[in-house]
């Protein structure tokens, strides 16, 4: 009789935790930066390390190809700053969160894809769960599909490489910026601004991979440019 009570009892508490609980997977904070068209920075709550998230199942402009720039502002004007929510289902083979991020409830993804600021992403036969809004957006000139030889991002990595740090959009840009070997040890130790750096390559580094980060005030993606990245 003690047995079956008790099994009742863990029954209840299994119930009650379902019903009150937060999903599994799931992530709240706020943006503090967006690094291009499909990828931001979360400073979580409760407080932790920040969180790279790329955001799942669609691909923006590479920051160097036409569009780059403005898939971007775009993702910015939506949610910097601004408290967010994340569907978590892993992480990319670079090591970032991969999710699904909401606003309110709003998803974001999808609304890119749906506005011309990201395409779904492609599965070898399957061509993603946001082909019906890439579809609707292509048919309304919407975003990038309004201009002339709009190129999805993996097709212009294949033909053009990697984007090089500072690339103006549209450079045909066949390497990246190749950083010294010290690279290998840096790390996002809190140094925000232009005079706390001692390279290019190293402040680029820093604008690239930290969240934060104070030196490219008019967002071209070149940072420290009157003291290490001069034109």
């Amino acid at each position: 009789m003690r047995t079956l009570w008790t099994a009742w009892i863990c029954v209840g508490s299994l119930v009650a935790s379902l019903s009150t609980g937060a999903a599994p997977g799931a992530l709240e904070g706020t943006v503090v930066r967006v690094t291009d068209g499909d990828s931001v920075w979360i400073e979580p709550v409760p407080p932790g390390a920040p969180v790279e998230l790329r955001l799942q199942d669609i691909d923006a402009p590479e920051i160097c190809q036409a569009w780059g720039p403005e898939a971007r502002r775009a993702l910015q004007d939506l949610v910097l700053n601004k408290a967010v929510s994340v569907r978590v289902s892993g992480r990319d083979t670079h090591g970032r969160t991969l999710g699904t991020l909401y606003l309110d409830t709003l998803n974001v993804n999808k609304t890119l894809v749906q506005e011309g600021h990201a395409w779904s992403n492609r599965y070898k036969y399957d061509r993603g769960p946001y082909v019906a809004e890439e579809r609707m957006a292509k048919a309304l000139s919407r975003g990038f599909n309004g201009v002339a030889g709009a190129v999805m991002p993996r097709d212009f990595r294949r033909d053009h490489g990697p984007c090089q740090v500072g690339a103006a959009p549209g450079a045909v840009v066949p390497t990246p910026v190749a950083l010294p070997s010290a690279a290998a040890a840096l790390r996002c130790d809190g140094r925000t601004q232009c005079s706390q750096m001692r390279s290019c390559a190293e402040a680029t580094w820093f604008l690239k991979n930290c969240p934060g980060v104070k030196m490219d005030g008019n967002s071209d993606g070149v940072p420290c440019e009157r003291q290490w990245c001069r034109p």
